[in-house]
Protein backbone atom coordinates (compact mmCIF):
# COMPACT_ATOMS: atom_id res chain seq x y z
CA UNK A 1 0.00 0.00 0.00
CA UNK A 2 2.81 2.67 1.21
CA UNK A 3 4.57 2.11 -1.68
CA UNK A 4 2.01 2.63 -4.07
CA UNK A 5 1.49 5.93 -2.39
CA UNK A 6 4.09 7.93 -4.35
CA UNK A 7 4.23 5.46 -7.29
CA UNK A 8 2.06 8.07 -9.38
CA UNK A 9 3.65 11.36 -9.70
CA UNK A 10 0.53 13.79 -10.49
CA UNK A 11 -1.50 12.70 -7.53
CA UNK A 12 1.83 13.25 -5.20
CA UNK A 13 2.18 16.46 -6.52
CA UNK A 14 -1.02 18.07 -6.62
CA UNK A 15 -1.17 16.46 -2.75
CA UNK A 16 1.86 17.98 -1.58
CA UNK A 17 0.96 20.98 -3.35
CA UNK A 18 -2.90 20.93 -1.54
CA UNK A 19 -1.39 20.44 1.71
CA UNK A 20 1.03 23.40 1.49
CA UNK A 21 -1.48 25.50 0.46
CA UNK A 22 -3.89 24.65 3.28
CA UNK A 23 -1.81 24.36 6.35
CA UNK A 24 -0.05 27.42 4.68
CA UNK A 25 -3.28 29.42 4.75
CA UNK A 26 -4.15 28.13 7.83
CA UNK A 27 -0.73 29.29 10.05
CA UNK A 28 -0.86 33.02 7.86
CA UNK A 29 -4.17 33.45 8.88
CA UNK A 30 -3.24 32.36 12.81
CA UNK A 31 0.26 34.93 12.46
CA UNK A 32 -1.38 37.43 10.84
CA UNK A 33 -4.36 37.98 13.41
CA UNK A 34 -2.61 36.89 16.33
CA UNK A 35 -2.85 40.43 17.96
CA UNK A 36 -6.56 41.41 16.56
CA UNK A 37 -9.29 41.62 18.95
CA UNK A 38 -11.86 39.06 19.31
CA UNK A 39 -13.90 38.62 18.03
CA UNK A 40 -12.69 37.87 14.20
CA UNK A 41 -14.99 39.10 11.21
CA UNK A 42 -15.95 35.44 9.50
CA UNK A 43 -18.35 37.28 6.72
CA UNK A 44 -19.25 40.60 5.46
CA UNK A 45 -21.23 41.39 2.71
CA UNK A 46 -21.15 44.95 1.47
CA UNK A 47 -24.94 44.61 1.43
CA UNK A 48 -25.73 43.75 5.06
CA UNK A 49 -22.46 44.36 6.39
CA UNK A 50 -21.22 42.28 8.77
CA UNK A 51 -22.83 38.51 8.92
CA UNK A 52 -20.47 36.21 11.06
CA UNK A 53 -18.31 36.46 13.96
CA UNK A 54 -15.86 33.81 15.58
CA UNK A 55 -13.01 32.75 16.91
CA UNK A 56 -9.68 31.14 16.20
CA UNK A 57 -11.59 28.10 16.89
CA UNK A 58 -13.32 28.56 13.72
CA UNK A 59 -10.45 29.11 11.60
CA UNK A 60 -9.03 25.81 13.08
CA UNK A 61 -12.11 24.14 12.21
CA UNK A 62 -11.82 24.92 8.60
CA UNK A 63 -7.97 24.24 9.02
CA UNK A 64 -8.71 20.55 10.37
CA UNK A 65 -11.36 19.78 7.81
CA UNK A 66 -9.35 20.78 4.85
CA UNK A 67 -6.27 18.76 5.70
CA UNK A 68 -9.02 15.84 6.57
CA UNK A 69 -10.08 16.14 3.12
CA UNK A 70 -6.62 16.78 1.00
CA UNK A 71 -5.27 13.46 2.79
CA UNK A 72 -8.40 11.22 2.42
CA UNK A 73 -9.13 12.45 -1.05
CA UNK A 74 -5.08 11.62 -1.75
CA UNK A 75 -5.96 8.27 -0.89
CA UNK A 76 -9.28 8.20 -3.12
CA UNK A 77 -7.33 9.50 -5.93
CA UNK A 78 -3.89 6.93 -5.28
CA UNK A 79 -7.13 3.82 -5.14
CA UNK A 80 -8.53 5.47 -8.38
CA UNK A 81 -5.61 5.75 -10.26
CA UNK A 82 -5.10 2.17 -10.08
CA UNK A 83 -8.06 1.49 -11.86
CA UNK A 84 -8.57 4.26 -14.16
CA UNK A 85 -6.24 7.15 -14.92
CA UNK A 86 -8.52 9.76 -15.32
CA UNK A 87 -10.82 9.48 -12.23
CA UNK A 88 -7.59 10.10 -10.29
CA UNK A 89 -6.36 12.55 -11.59
CA UNK A 90 -10.11 14.48 -11.61
CA UNK A 91 -9.85 13.74 -7.87
CA UNK A 92 -6.50 15.52 -7.42
CA UNK A 93 -7.48 18.21 -9.60
CA UNK A 94 -10.81 18.85 -7.36
CA UNK A 95 -8.44 18.44 -4.39
CA UNK A 96 -6.31 21.08 -5.83
CA UNK A 97 -9.09 23.55 -6.51
CA UNK A 98 -11.15 22.85 -3.18
CA UNK A 99 -7.45 23.76 -1.40
CA UNK A 100 -6.86 27.04 -3.65
CA UNK A 101 -10.82 28.20 -2.57
CA UNK A 102 -9.44 27.33 1.24
CA UNK A 103 -6.19 29.56 0.93
CA UNK A 104 -8.50 32.29 -0.61
CA UNK A 105 -11.13 32.08 2.49
CA UNK A 106 -7.68 32.21 4.85
CA UNK A 107 -6.92 35.30 2.60
CA UNK A 108 -10.49 37.08 2.87
CA UNK A 109 -10.57 36.46 6.64
CA UNK A 110 -7.18 37.80 6.97
CA UNK A 111 -8.43 41.32 4.76
CA UNK A 112 -11.40 42.08 6.36
CA UNK A 113 -10.29 41.99 9.59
Amino acid sequence: MFKDLFKFKINTFSFVVSLVLVVGGWFWAFWALREISLPLIIHFSNVSGINQVGYFWDLAKVGIFGILVVVINFLISVELEKRDKFLGKLTSAFTFFLSILIFVYFMAIISVN
